[in-house]
C-alpha cells in the first residue's frame, strides 16, 4: 500500500509503548500516603464536652503536649475513686506494718497479720486499677502524681500528645458533645510515609511482594528506598489500575529521614520497581507485551489483531490484547493459526491506529481497492 493510498483511507499509524521488561526496572507512577504504623489515634473512653481545644489540626506537636481539655461527670467520679482508693491503701499499709510487728513481738496470732497482708494486697489491686482507668481516659502521669500527692480533684481532663508528630483529624470546638468512643484525633509521627504506585493489570504481574523500589530523593539521588509491601487484587474504578504498596525502608535512620524530608502526604512521584525474572513469576515472554491505541486493535470472531506497517502495506498480527483503560490495551503477539512461530512485534513498529476497517475487509479478502 503506498503513501498516497494511505492517505485516501484515511490510514494513520503510531508506535506501541513497551511494557515492563523482566528482570529490569518498571517505571511506575504514584503518590505518597500515611504510613498506618506511623499513626496513633486517641479516643474517648467516656461521653465528654469539649472544654477547650489548644492545639489546631495539622500543626505540629512535641510528646506530652497539651492538646485538648474535655470535661465529664466519669472524669470527675474516677478521680473521687482514686482518692479513695489511695487513702485506703495507706491505711492497709500502715496497719500490716503495725500487726508485723505485733505478730513479730508475739502479741498477736499470726491469722491476724495474714488477714492484714490480704487487706494490703487488694488495696495495692484497687488501687492499681482506678491509676490505671485515669491513664485510659487520656490522663499524663504527672496528672495522676498530682492527683496522687494533693487530693485535689479536677474539673478538666488535659489530653496529651501520646508522640511527637503532626496533629490529624481534629475537628472539634469548644462546647461539642463527644460520645464514648469517639475518635478525638490521630498523631501522624515524622516521616510515616508509605508509597502507592499505580500499575496496569500486564504490568502487575510482573511484581511481587519483597522486590526492590527506587526513587529520587530529596537530594536528586536514586536510591533504593523500599519495598514492594504488596499487589492490589482488583483494579481501581475509574483510572482501571492495580495498586501497588510500598513500604518506605529504614525510616527510623537520621540518613533515610533526610533522604524522605522533603515528601509530604498525596505529593505524586515515580519510582522504578525491580522486577522478577519470568522464570520466578511464572511469565513467559513478558517483554513482548506493549501498550497500544485500543483503536488499533480489530477482532476477528474471538481473536484480536492489530495492523503492523510493511515495507509493501500491513501486516495483521495475532494478539492476546486487555483493556487497560478507556484509550489503551496490552497486546502481545501469540503465533498464527497453524503455527507454533510467534510473529514479531516491536518498539519501532508503526500500527495503524485509523482506517483498520479497510484493512480488517482485506485481511478477510473483501477487497481493498
Amino acid at each position: 500500500m503506498s503513501a498516497d493510498q494511505m492517505k485516501a483511507a484515511g490510514i494513520q499509524t503510531s508506535k506501541p509503548e513497551a511494557m515492563g521488561i523482566a528482570g529490569e526496572e518498571l517505571k511506575l507512577n504514584g503518590y505518597f500516603s500515611h504510613s498506618r504504623l506511623g499513626t496513633v489515634a486517641v479516643s474517648s473512653l467516656e461521653a465528654a464536652t469539649v472544654s477547650e481545644v489548644l492545639k489546631e489540626n495539622l500543626s505540629s506537636v512535641k510528646a506530652g503536649e497539651p492538646l485538648l481539655r474535655l470535661m465529664s461527670e466519669a472524669w470527675f467520679r474516677y478521680q473521687q475513686e482514686h482518692v479513695q482508693n489511695r487513702t485506703a491503701l495507706s491505711l492497709a499499709a500502715q496497719n500490716a506494718k503495725r500487726d508485723q510487728a505485733l505478730f513479730e513481738d508475739g502479741l498477736i496470732p499470726q491469722r491476724r497479720q495474714i488477714d492484714s497482708q490480704g487487706q494490703l494486697t487488694m488495696a495495692q489491686a484497687s488501687f492499681q486499677s482506678t491509676r490505671q482507668r485515669l491513664k485510659l481516659m487520656g490522663a499524663g502521669e504527672s496528672q495522676i502524681k498530682q492527683l496522687e500527692a494533693t487530693g485535689n480533684l479536677s474539673p478538666t481532663l488535659t489530653l496529651l500528645a501520646p508522640t511527637a508528630g503532626n496533629v490529624s483529624g481534629l475537628d472539634l470546638m469548644a462546647g461539642k458533645h463527644v460520645e464514648a468512643g469517639k475518635l478525638l484525633f490521630q498523631i501522624v509521627k515524622p516521616g510515616a510515609l508509605e508509597l502507592v504506585l499505580t500499575a496496569s493489570p500486564s504490568q502487575s504481574q510482573a511484581i511481587q511482594a519483597g522486590l526492590l523500589v527506587k526513587l529520587k530523593d530529596c537530594n536528586g539521588q536514586i536510591s533504593a528506598l523500599g519495598r514492594v509491601l504488596g499487589v492490589g487484587g482488583q483494579l481501581t474504578e475509574g483510572s482501571q489500575t492495580i495498586p501497588i504498596r510500598v513500604s518506605l525502608s529504614g525510616q527510623n535512620s537520621s540518613a533515610a529521614k533526610q533522604s524522605l524530608a522533603c515528601f509530604k502526604v498525596n505529593q505524586f512521584t515515580e519510582a522504578f520497581v525491580q522486577t522478577s525474572s519470568p522464570e520466578k513469576q511464572g511469565i513467559a515472554e513478558l517483554n513482548s507485551q506493549f501498550k497500544v491505541p485500543s483503536a488499533s486493535v480489530v477482532r476477528v470472531g474471538k481473536q484480536a489483531y492489530v495492523f503492523a506497517k510493511k515495507a509493501s502495506g500491513f501486516e495483521a498480527i495475532a494478539v492476546e490484547a486487555q483493556i487497560l483503560n478507556t484509550v489503551s490495551s496490552a497486546v502481545k503477539p501469540v503465533p498464527k493459526t497453524g503455527s507454533t512461530q510467534q510473529q514479531t512485534l516491536s518498539s519501532s513498529s508503526e500500527l495503524a491506529v485509523s482506517g483498520t476497517v479497510l484493512l480488517k475487509g482485506a485481511m478477510q479478502g473483501l477487497g481493498a481497492e
